[in-house]
């Protein structure tokens, strides 16, 4: 199960009535067998929901939460995968990682969750921070308003968040307040990203399914309705037909939204870049080659395009992996998308751009 699982059992779980014991990686250093925000929950009934890595660490990690869910003194663990370890094992990474493990029930932290969960349905990004070894918990939103809070939020707290640069959809970090010893774990919940496939032939359709299979909410856009149904895109979440201006008018983009040009002619790659390049769009993509770039971005740029914006965009779409089918080329373009979700972003080449005037 992933970390929606896990969320989703507690909320179900603590608006019944009932508490668990939630365990989550809020520190590593060297090489993991485990996502950085993983999570694993216990339930009073001994089930266990999602995994913090495997192996003895989840054996350890269990007895920890049966043990907090008793107490409801939290955990805090340090765990080194040693040589040793590993060949017992199988864990052969050798790194370090802290487990905090927390009971949380319907007032005590339950609600929290359950207002993360309505806000990703509004696409709208939570902030949760949580006192390591102490009670105090506070629920923000991405300017940092506290929206719910356990305890008082310590003013420090304020002025560290506005300074705090997250990785685009990576996992928590341990702020440490100047001259005091709390520590606080401070975790982001994002909403889904959503991949906006304009074009739906066969690279099209291996990208759909491919961003699918690793977390993104897939639309499927093309102007024909025979390239565009759930017929020939089953992966797909939605599939819309038609035409490229009209359909940008209907869509809310965000950040958290990406955008690919995938059609079978140039002139609808470069119809659907400059819609987007007046969105709010996270990451702009176009499949094609330098020379069609640089084509494309003049007549684009004469138009009036902003150089810096057009600058963002990554064409040649893709890892350059020397993708030839439509299956590899959608293993190149969807690592792309996933290194940007992970925080790698493209860095800009405006001079490049404005060079095309």
């Amino acid at each position: 199960m992933n970390m929606k699982d896990v969320i989703g059992r507690l909320i179900d779980e603590t608006g019944r009535g009932n508490a668990v014991a939630l365990s989550s990686l809020v520190w590593s250093t060297g090489s993991i067998p485990m996502s950085d925000s993983a999570k694993m929950l216990v339930t009073e009934q001994g089930e266990v929901v999602g995994t913090i890595g495997g192996g003895c660490l989840e054996a350890e990690v269990y007895t920890a939460g049966q043990s907090v869910l008793q107490s409801n003194t939290p955990c805090d663990m340090r765990y080194t995968m040693t040589e040793k370890q590993a060949g017992e094992n199988g864990l052969n990474c050798g790194g370090t990682v802290r487990i905090y493990t927390e009971r949380i029930d319907t007032a005590g932290g339950g609600e929290a969750y359950a207002e993360i969960e309505k806000a990703k349905a509004q696409r709208a990004a939570r902030i949760l921070i949580t006192e390591l070894n102490g009670q105090r918990r506070f629920l923000t939103d991405e300017q940092g308003n506290i929206l719910w809070s356990i305890g008082d939020c310590p003013p420090q707290v304020h002025e560290l968040l506005t300074g705090i640069k997250f990785k685009n959809k990576g996992g928590g970090l341990i702020m440490r307040l100047p001259d005091v010893e709390e520590e606080f774990f401070v975790e982001p919940f994002w909403p889904q990203p959503r991949a906006y496939v304009f074009g739906g032939g066969h690279v099209g359709g291996q990208v759909a399914a491919l961003a699918k299979n690793v977390g993104f909410y897939v639309v499927l856009i093309d102007d024909r309705p025979f390239f565009a149904n759930e017929e020939r895109h089953p992966y797909a979440d939605e599939c819309i037909a038609g035409e490229i201006e009209s359909v940008f008018s209907s869509l809310s983009l965000d950040q958290h939204s990406y955008v690919l040009a995938l059609t079978r002619g140039h002139q609808y790659d470069e119809q659907v870049v400059e819609c987007a390049l007046d969105t709010q769009s996270g990451y702009i993509g176009m499949l094609g080659s330098e020379r069609k770039k640089i084509v494309l971005w003049k007549k684009i740029l004469q138009r009036g395009a902003d150089p810096e914006r057009l600058g963002e965009v990554f064409s040649p779409i893709g890892v350059n992996i020397g993708a030839d089918t439509p299956e590899e080329i959608a293993v190149s373009v969807v690592a792309e998308m996933v290194r940007v979700r992970r925080g790698v972003r493209k860095k800009w080449k405006t001079k490049k751009a404005e060079g095309m005037q």
